[in-house]
């Protein structure tokens, strides 16, 4: 697997585009109700405004979560209709989750612009945020099933917080050190724990018992894994115009992400050259371009991609262990192939 290299992001699959409107409504209505400096900047995160206010219809998410709750609550037969606020406050806490990780990161840019704390300060940046997770909480306690919603989405928020706060842990420790099944641990939170608790919500939002979207939701967790780590790939070697992101972004913030891992356990004699060469301080272009390179030729990046094919593929294995209707199913395939390639299948729904 290797990480795409288009110039600007490919055409969206059908499931997304579907998703996006699943998820609209409610989107629409908490930035009704939030005061209106926190609905700008939320709104300018979700792509529907500039930093001044004015529409656009520029890039936002690309509503992975939400896409999984709108295919859960299908495959229980029921009215989807009934997890639409499931979607509206996965989506949210994704964009919560961003909002405060680019904070966190000294990120600049995301989604080919500059990142809201950039554009609107740290301080208005991190409200907007925690406005974002309260009012997820708040659509999810007036369903029907809010006991439940809230439960299951709690339990995946706290999933994803632990792996949050592992990563600073992993970067103060020396790559030698880190167990790779505790990285992958953390990658599994990180990518798959609002995934997998989307399945389940669009699963009890329907009136179904939790334990019928446990499949989905295995699926989702390695989907996730394999997602963050093609992430750690975009983060060194992506294309900056499909990833939004400039390039080296890891590099230049020293993070201890999958590739630097596996290289740096590689037992590789120039193991010592890349220790050298991530102690720089303020490196270069030239210098973040020699890291890569040295990166690849450890064996790095061909494990990352390795470790990525690996739980793309547990994922649908996992799918095609659930009785779900054929065109659900090949909407789910879709779904979990798109959150880690970034591209829709060429051929569609699989056959």
């Amino acid at each position: 697997m290797t990480t795409p290299d288009a110039a600007a992001p490919p055409p969206l699959p059908d499931v997304i585009l579907h998703a996006r409107e699943f998820a609209r409504r409610g989107l629409e209505e908490v930035l009704a109700r939030l005061h209106p400096d926190l609905a700008r900047i939320c709104g300018y995160y979700f792509g529907w405004n500039d930093a001044e206010g004015t529409a656009t219809n520029r890039r936002g998410s690309r509503t992975l979560q939400a896409a999984m709750v709108m295919l859960a609550a299908r495959a229980t037969g029921q009215d989807e209709a009934a997890a639409a606020p499931g979607a509206a406050a996965v989506e949210l806490t994704h964009n919560f989750s961003l909002l405060h990780d680019d904070i966190a990161d000294g990120d600049e840019i995301r989604r080919d612009r500059p990142t809201a704390w950039v554009a609107f300060g740290t301080g208005p940046t991190l409200v907007a945020g925690d406005a974002l997770f309260n009012e997820a909480v708040r659509l999810l306690a007036a369903t029907q099933a809010a006991t439940t919603a809230v439960s299951v989405f709690t339990d995946g928020v706290a999933h994803m917080i632990h792996a949050w706060a592992s990563e600073p842990a992993f970067d103060r420790t020396d790559p030698l050190d880190i167990s790779l099944d505790a990285y992958l641990e953390c990658c599994r939170g990180k990518g798959g724990a609002l995934l997998g608790t989307g399945a389940v919500l669009g699963t009890v939002l329907c009136g179904k018992p939790a334990q019928d979207g446990d499949l989905l939701r295995r699926a989702a967790h390695h989907a996730g894994t394999a997602w963050q780590a093609v992430n750690d790939l975009e983060n060194i070697w992506g294309n900056a115009a499909l990833v939004g992101k400039p390039g080296f972004q890891d590099l230049r913030l020293r993070k201890h992400t999958l590739p630097v891992i596996t290289a740096m356990q590689s037992q590789h004699p120039h193991t010592r050259h890349l220790r050298q060469l991530l102690a720089q301080p303020a490196p270069d272009d030239n210098a973040l371009q020699t890291t890569a390179d040295l990166l690849e030729e450890l064996g790095g990046k061909a494990a990352t991609e390795r470790v990525a094919q690996h739980h793309l593929t547990q994922a649908l294995a996992t799918l095609d262990e659930a009785s779900l209707p054929k065109a659900v199913h090949e909407d789910l395939a879709e779904l979990l192939q798109f959150t880690v390639t970034r591209r829709p299948s060429p051929h569609g729904r699989r056959a």
